[in-house]
C-alpha cells in the first residue's frame, strides 16, 4: 500500500462531497485507506462546517440596479460611436471574494494534509 493518499482520491472525494453528498462520497473513497483517513476526516469536518453564505436582498438589488445602469451607458456609448473603454474597476467582486475563500480552503487542507504527511515521515 501507498504511504500517501492520492490527490487524485482527494480530489474526486472531495467533488463527490460536495455535489453529490457525504454517502456518495464515502461510496466513492471505500475503502479508505489507513493513511488517507485523518485527510478525509478533515474534509468531512471542514465540509460539515462551511456555510453557504447568501447575499443580502439589498445588495442584490443594488448590484441588479448597477449593471442595467452601466449597459445603458455602454449602449448609448456604442450608438454616438465612442471607443469602447478598456479599465478595471477597482471595486471588488464577491465572485472574486468566494473564489479566494474557496482557494483559501483547499490550500488549507492541502497544507494540513502535507504537513500530516511530513510529521508521519519524520
Amino acid at each position: 500500500m501507498t504511504k500517501e493518499p492520492s490527490s487524485h482520491r482527494v480530489e474526486q472525494y472531495t467533488r463527490t462531497l460536495v455535489f453529490e453528498g457525504p454517502a456518495k462520497a464515502h461510496l466513492y473513497a471505500s475503502p479508505i485507506l489507513p493513511e488517507e483517513e485523518q485527510l478525509f476526516k478533515t474534509i468531512d469536518l471542514l465540509w460539515q462546517n462551511m456555510q453557504i453564505v447568501e447575499p443580502k436582498t439589498e445588495f442584490r438589488s443594488a448590484l441588479h440596479a448597477q449593471l442595467i445602469e452601466e449597459a445603458k451607458r455602454e449602449q448609448t456609448m456604442q450608438q454616438l460611436g465612442f471607443p469602447k473603454e478598456n479599465h478595471r474597476s477597482r471595486k471588488p467582486w464577491i465572485a472574486s471574494a468566494a473564489a479566494l475563500g474557496a482557494a483559501a480552503t483547499l490550500a488549507g487542507a492541502f497544507a494540513y494534509w502535507r504537513w500530516t504527511t511530513s510529521r508521519q515521515a519524520a
